[in-house]
């Protein structure tokens, strides 16, 4: 969770905190689509990038509702 925080690009900067800490962005691009020799490696990429997806949602799920707290 920490690191799709990190990596997420802020909505006052537009940047990521990694970013604004290291100035680089860090891209970790996993392919599960590409051959993997093993079926674990695969599933778990596959996971992964389902749990990155899904904690980004949650992220922007939060954002917004604290922004309507906040406009208020």
């Amino acid at each position: 969770m920490e690191f799709a925080y990190n990596n997420s690009p802020s909505t006052t900067t537009s940047v990521s905190l990694f970013f604004a800490n290291k100035e680089y962005h860090l891209n970790i691009t996993v392919h599960p689509k590409h051959d993997i020799a093993s079926s674990q490696a695969c599933d778990f990429a596959i996971d992964l990038d389902e749990l990155q997806s899904t904690l980004k949602a949650e992220i922007s799920m939060a954002q917004q509702h604290y922004q309507k707290s906040t406009d208020a």
